[in-house]
């Protein structure tokens, strides 16, 4: 018995001996499947594409356009004051007043945005009738435009100039500046690069009328050897926007004694009532295309008809939105711009409320003159929409920031079978295992 139980403990331990050079062989267990990358360009998925056109005017942009581009663009900046105090109390706690008397005034732009490459960059100075307002347009602010400027200065020379940093100069300014002969002032912000540019004028130039309640109206043109294009901070943009100083002085007459009276010179900055601009030609009429940007902002709605094999059984290695311009976007180099797509949460057409998950944006950079297909990178989007069958397949194409140039591009739409837009998805379809 004892030899029968010493065989079957041979024949067992004989049997799990593994042979290490035998190939392997388990199909009951090994994956069927294999890993497998497709590619594909959509386009029948991309439908009711369309533009809408409103959503920001000019006069509510982050900032206003300065240019002067033969054969492209005339556009030209302006700003009306605030009612400018003609009285005030000689001293703390008096009932009466007194008037002032002017003695000069200063005139300051914020330059958020210029050409790097151009030279003698130039601002010219106009005054403009106080009743300048967003009913205005650039015909009927030809007249003030084109009459002579009552000031200008060269932005490259100031640059061009060495910085005034003395214990005065940074006290009264808050940092060094750069003057030339004529008194106009250059700062350079050192956080954003911004240039603020100061004219300074004499009653001359901006006389305080008291018919106008002592309103002004200022108007900027831009001129260059080449590539005349600026961007000017608006009131929307916090704290770049056009700014206006009086200084003037007033008498406090002495009932007291014999001494003379005593004369007090002082400063009033006025808020800025309306900041716009005007440009030449025009912006054509919206047509069958998709327009993003412009003025008043455009914006492209596009959605798309997700198909079902794309929700439930791949997973997207990668998205990309393949638009192609319907011409290059003319203007200076300094003009190209920012678009960005961004989801939309409810279809509702132009209404439709904008998503604000940022990892899902996705954006490009439309450089002017290039005729180049546009490619925006959605894959994060895409990715989503796979996941989770009840997000809105659709987004909203927009300029950023919106409003602030006459430039806009426009991209063939669903409509234009040979040029229609398409999503181009790489994706894996998922592994199937075996089974035991």
């Amino acid at each position: 018995m004892t030899r029968r139980l010493g065989y079957l403990f041979l024949l067992v331990a004989a049997a799990c001996v593994e042979n290490a050079t035998a190939p392997g062989d388990c199909p009951n267990f090994c994956p069927t499947d294999s890993i497998a990358i497709r590619d594909t360009i959509f386009t029948s998925i991309i439908v009711r594409d369309s533009s809408f056109r409103g959503y920001v005017p000019s006069y509510a942009a982050e900032a206003m356009t300065a240019a002067d581009l033969p054969g492209v663009a005339d556009s030209r900046a302006f700003f009306t004051t605030d009612t400018m105090i003609r009285r005030v109390a000689p001293k703390l706690g008096d009932t009466t007043t007194v008037p002032i008397s002017v003695d000069s005034s200063r005139v300051r732009f914020v330059i958020v945005r210029r050409p790097k490459n151009t030279t003698n960059l130039r601002l010219r100075l106009y005054q403009l009738a106080v009743t300048a307002d967003s009913t205005s347009t650039f015909a009927s602010l030809d007249p003030a435009f084109t009459a002579t400027p009552v000031d200008s200065l060269n932005v490259n020379d100031l640059l061009a100039l060495p910085a005034i940093g003395d214990t005065q100069t940074v006290r009264l300014w808050g940092d060094s500046i750069r003057v030339d002969t004529a008194g106009h002032v250059l700062q350079i912000n050192r956080l954003d690069s911004t240039i603020a540019v100061y004219f300074n004028l004499d009653t001359l130039q901006a006389p305080l009328s008291d018919a106008d309640t002592g309103r002004v109206a200022w108007g900027v043109r831009v001129a260059a050897d080449s590539f005349a294009s600026v961007s000017l901070g608006t009131t929307e943009s916090g704290g770049n926007g056009p700014l206006m100083r009086w200084f003037f002085h007033y008498t406090i007459p002495d009932t007291v004694s014999a001494t003379p009276d005593s004369v007090v010179y002082a400063d009033r900055a006025v808020a800025t009532r309306f900041d716009n601009f005007v440009f030449n030609p025009p912006t054509p009429a919206d047509d069958s295309n998709l327009a993003v940007g412009g003025v008043p902002a455009a914006r492209a709605l596009v959605r798309v008809a997700m198909p079902a094999f794309l929700h439930d059984s791949i997973d997207v290695v990668r998205a990309t939105l393949i638009l192609v311009p319907v011409s290059a976007v003319q203007g200076a180099r300094s003009d190209s711009f920012n678009i960005l797509a961004r989801p939309v949460l409810t279809d509702l057409g132009a209404k439709s409320p904008l998503g604000t998950t940022g990892s899902l944006f996705g954006s490009t950079f439309i450089h002017i003159g290039s005729p180049d297909t546009v490619n925006i990178e959605l894959t994060n989007l895409v990715r989503a929409w796979s996941l989770d069958t009840t997000m809105t397949t659709a987004f909203v194409l927009g300029q950023v920031p919106e409003a602030t140039s006459y430039s806009e591009i426009r991209f063939y739409s669903s409509r234009a079978p040979a040029f229609r837009p398409g999503l181009h998805v790489t994706y894996v379809k998922r592994f199937r295992f075996g089974e035991p």
